[in-house]
């Protein structure tokens, strides 16, 4: 496919240029590996220190678990090129770490406390962690690892749920996963559910629960087995059993541990007991599990699964949906544009003021309001695109509001906006927000408010060729993937390219 002229021209040429530029910079200068340093210096293209996955090691750091917008649009420039180059770089970063950079189970050395020193040539660990395995909303590109290579796919989904599971019974894990655990039985193993909120071994976040149920969902599809989603299902099932009734919110986590640091190695246990259950009236559950915590990626990981799923993602879709629409309902406050931070039961903890130190802060610390920013704003226009629910509308329409993108009218443009302008960002995650609404609608507007958000991103972050963050090239940055994706909305390209949910 060739696009070369127009507005799409446009910006096509310039995510080739910055993608261009980093394939020619950011290669490994040995030539010992497929892999690209995490950043540049923007005026002389040189590599620099930059540190995505906090290993607190100041060298040149390769972080592929965390340049997976990079590898996106990689894949993404072939899709709208017909270059076979790009992914076949993607490709084959995906192919050497599962080759490379596995330990004896294929679970890959990357992730939240793990680089690759390409000066060194070796792997470098955060020193206040053990060497350990994590992924936290990192949502690598499954179907462009299976197209590299298929075998070393599974064994690594496999490997991550061996190592980080602890109990398959009832689901305890553990955020960090340790390297060359003795393989047990995965899929086979017995369940058995039982009550949420246990006293387990485990920090069992939805940051990191998502990567799992997300890894073995796609796992799923990819291999059309059925025991790898079951799993997922059951996963994501215990963050919606933390639910309290008439409100539907979930918990950050769905277990309490015993052994967690409430301040220091000297008080362990519940974190949020030990700083919070002082300050809360009788009656009230509050455990970290009862905490709402939104963390908009992960329902947008849901609907992505939901929709690479089809029928078989339907009880995803709704668990986000049912998710998206009690924030609505319980937190959410138009006068600020914000959520109110609460117990999952409803109680405010707005204005509570921590009277000792603790993992939720310093004493004197207070709750305030979480405002609803433009990643809130993405994950309502994809919630209503794949349900159709009018809330998620109204939502996102508050939310763009408070935004001051002005009314974006209704669905069936019957009652269009007032006024529909960008303010002065530069922000991707309003791209994919208003390519999801086009998607929702087939109404060009909104291909005309993301033309003017790429206008913004062009020129305040564009120079030379590429684009610029804080005297720095980024290789992940996600800029030119939101370009590539307007292109595909605007010239009727869209099935080229698969929906973005994490940047």
């Amino acid at each position: 496919m060739s696009i070369a002229s127009g507005r799409a021209g446009e910006l096509m040429e310039a995510a080739i240029n910055h993608t261009d530029y980093v394939l020619k910079h950011a290669a490994d200068r040995t030539g010992k590996t497929p892999l690209f340093v995490n950043a540049l210096d923007a005026d002389g293209g040189e590599p620099v220190c930059h540190d995505y996955d906090h290993v607190g090691q100041t060298s040149m750091l390769s972080s592929p678990a965390s340049q997976q917008n990079w590898l996106r649009t990689l894949a993404a420039l072939t899709a709208l090129t017909g270059q076979s180059r790009y992914r076949e770089a993607a490709e084959d970063v995906y192919r050497y770490m599962l080759k490379e950079q596995t330990d004896r189970n294929g679970l890959i050395y990357w992730g939240g406390h793990t680089s690759y020193d390409l000066e060194e040539q070796r792997l470098v660990f955060a020193s206040d962690k053990a060497q350990v395995h994590e992924l936290k909303c990192h949502y690598p590109d499954y179907d462009l690892m299976w197209s590299a290579d298929r075998t070393g796919t599974k064994r690594y989904i496999e490997a991550v749920w061996n190592a980080h599971i602890i109990d398959w019974s009832n689901l305890d894990f553990n955020r960090h996963g340790p390297y060359d655990a003795p393989r047990g039985a995965l899929w086979a193993n017995g369940y058995e559910a039982g009550d949420v909120f246990f006293w387990g071994s485990g920090l069992t976040f939805v940051n990191a629960g998502s990567d799992l149920y997300y890894g073995a969902s796609m796992l799923a599809k990819l291999t059309s087995e059925a025991a790898p989603l079951e799993w997922a299902m059951r996963l994501a099932e215990r963050y919606v059993q933390t639910r309290r009734s008439g409100v539907g919110i979930s918990g950050y986590q769905f277990s309490q541990s015993a052994s967690a640091w409430c301040d220091g190695p000297a008080v362990r246990g519940d974190r949020a007991q030990y700083q919070l259950a002082p300050l809360i009236p009788e009656g009230h559950l509050v455990y970290e599990s009862t905490l709402f915590k939104p963390r908009p990626a992960v329902q947008r990981c849901q609907l992505a699964i939901g929709e690479a799923l089809g029928e078989g993602g339907g009880q995803f879709r709704q668990w986000a949906c049912g998710e998206m629409a009690a924030w609505g309902r319980m937190a959410y406050r138009n006068a600020d544009n914000s959520f109110v931070p609460m117990l999952t039961d409803g109680w405010s903890l707005e204005g509570v003021t921590l009277d000792r130190k603790g993992y939720f802060g310093r004493k004197g610390t207070v709750f305030k309001a979480i405002p609803a920013g433009s990643e809130f704003f993405w994950t309502y226009a994809m919630g209503y695109r794949l349900s159709g629910d009018p809330l998620l509308w109204t939502m996102a329409k508050n939310i763009a509001a408070g935004l001051d993108f002005g009314d974006i009218g209704e669905p069936d443009g019957g009652k269009p906006g007032e006024r529909l302008l960008s303010p002065a960002t530069a922000d991707h995650r309003i791209i994919f927000s208003m390519l999801e609404l086009h998607k929702a609608t087939g109404r060009d507007t909104f291909i005309g408010m993301a033309n003017q958000v790429a206008n913004e991103l062009l020129a305040s972050r564009y120079r030379k060729g590429r684009f610029e963050t804080g005297g720095k090239v980024l290789t992940d940055d996600p800029a030119q993937l939101a370009l590539l994706h307007l292109v595909s909305a605007e010239t009727n390209a869209g099935h080229y390219l698969p929906s973005v949910f994490q940047t």
